[in-house]
């Protein structure tokens, strides 16, 4: 990559990562005021609600991601073109949530009845629950359309800028609401007047910023069907990829009830934190690596890649790790006694499920950059035949461990089975010996953390300040060489820049 490239990819991972790890940061201290207050089966109700919305990303059909290359390549084409692009991805998205929220509507009262199981006397709750839920399926599809808009143009500042605020309240609001003694259809009531508040100015925005005439139903079909022609492997992913994401969730809430799904959602809320760094990562590297057509370009894209996986293993492993040793510990002081008993194990789980998770982000981008999105498309058509009976199989066995356990074996998986057909379709990069010391230094250093921090987390049971003292001393030990002798010189340049344009975008 040229140097304005590599500049403008970690200007857009800097705004992309805050406009993720603010509403993060909010919802570590947020979060357990909401299951305080609502308590483990009320919470376990209204986390169905979230992974619900965060599943509404099935009804994309791939058009989020075509969105991002048709508005990319319509910004050299002329003004008309690119308003087509954004009209036919805003209203295509918003028949698609009118569609998803009239089933969800119709079926609250099969989900509440026979899908899920709930309480007799939170039925009712429940039911205006799902029902004022598929309210805010349109609005949330639109409102994806019209930021994938601005990220297409570049414009990750605006996009940070609208996205910050709703992701905040979608935390904040629950907490002030439950808090108060509100009802969970309240509370979501008053969810959908933000977000449709939120919809509305992003449509001011893009107006202002990408169309600046006035919106109209587009004439004809033809850029629509240019889109979907374009997005067809990528809606199977996009439809099946919340599928996997949320099924644990739902499997948990249908054959345990919703009080182990709120232990299971605090332990998984906790460990999906550390998923904002991979997700950061790939949404800054996809621009880039899909622009590396030519041979030269590709095996600069293989060495970028291989690059990044170090760096990535480098950060998260760490993270990963406490979070393994200090699971139980994590709950406790977070949210509480009761989740730690009930769901400390579960975290450990996932814990080393983030760590594959984040991994596997890395050759997903390079596949989606190669122009090569069949092949995550089929790996899962196959999980979903091998994953969805795992994890009906493994909770009924072993409860909430054993959804933690479903989701981290499909994140092997996913690692595992992008690497391979990556080499098979794209090839390998030419042997480093630089790059191959520096990966060899990373396993050397990473094995001495995690003999410090397995004797810290068998110290934590006797003495919990002495064991903080010896993980802190290890991370700190762990991070002065990974710095000093797995980075390299120019690694180390873009990490404080980055981290500098991070700071600077966040105050």
């Amino acid at each position: 990559m040229t140097a304005p490239t590599s500049q403008r990819v970690a200007r857009n991972g800097a705004l992309y990562f805050s406009s993720l790890a603010v509403p993060a940061i909010a919802a570590v201290f947020l979060v357990p005021v909401t299951i305080r207050a609502l308590g483990p089966t009320r919470f376990g109700l209204f986390a169905l609600a979230w992974a619900v919305a965060e599943g509404s990303g099935m009804f994309d059909f791939g058009l989020g991601r075509a969105t991002v290359r048709f508005v990319a390549d319509a910004t050299d084409r002329g003004a008309e073109r690119l308003r087509e692009i954004v009209l036919a991805s805003f209203f295509s998205q918003a028949a698609a949530g009118v569609v998803a929220g009239l089933l969800l509507f119709f079926l609250t009262p099969v989900l509440v009845a026979q899908v899920f199981t709930i309480d007799t006397a939170a039925i009712p709750e429940a039911t205006a629950m799902f029902r004022v839920l598929a309210l805010h399926l349109p609005v949330l599809l639109a409102t994806g359309s019209l930021r994938a808009a601005l990220e297409g143009a570049q414009r990750f500042d605006v996009s940070a800028a609208l996205r910050i605020p709703g992701a905040v309240a979608s935390v904040a609001v629950p907490a002030a609401l439950a808090s108060a003694g509100y009802s969970l259809a309240a509370i979501l009531w008053c969810l959908l007047i933000v977000r449709a508040t939120l919809l509305v100015v992003s449509a001011s925005v893009v107006s202002r910023t990408l169309l600046r005439q006035p919106w109209s139903i587009p004439d004809n079909a033809r850029t629509l069907r240019e889109m979907l022609g374009y997005s067809g492997w990528v809606a199977v992913s996009t439809a099946l990829g919340p599928l996997l994401g949320s099924f644990d969730r739902f499997v948990v809430g249908s054959a345990l009830g919703v009080t182990a799904l709120g232990y299971y959602t605090g332990a998984a809320e906790a460990a999906n934190r550390f998923l904002l760094i991979p997700v950061t990562a790939f949404s800054a590297l996809l621009p880039a690596l899909a622009a590396t057509d030519a041979t030269a370009g590709r095996d600069r894209a293989l060495m970028v890649t291989r690059a990044a996986r170090r760096q990535m293993a480098a950060l998260l492993f760490p993270l990963c790790l406490a979070l393994f040793a200090f699971a139980p510990a994590v709950l406790r002081i977070w949210v509480g006694p009761e989740f730690a008993d009930a769901a400390g194990t579960a975290l450990r789980i996932l814990a080393a499920g983030v760590f594959f998770n984040g991994l596997a982000h890395l050759p997903l981008a390079l596949l989606y950059g190669s122009n090569r999105p069949d092949l995550p498309a089929k790996i899962n058509v196959a999980e979903i035949i091998i994953y969805l009976p795992l994890t009906v199989m493994l909770v009924r066995t072993w409860g909430i461990s054993g959804a933690a356990l479903a989701w981290a074996t499909r994140c092997v998986a996913d690692l595992v089975l992008y690497e391979l057909v990556s080499r098979r379709a794209i090839g390998r990069c030419a042997d480093d010996i630089l790059e191959r010391a520096r990966t060899t230094r990373l396993l050397w250093t990473g094995g001495g953390l995690t003999a410090a921090l397995v004797a810290a987390g068998r110290l934590g049971d006797m003495h919990l300040p002495a064991a903080i003292a010896l993980m802190a001393l290890g991370l700190a030990c762990y991070s002065a060489l990974a710095w000093s002798s797995v980075l390299s010189p120019d690694e180390r340049r873009a990490w404080i820049g980055m981290l500098v344009r991070a700071r600077t975008s966040a105050s």
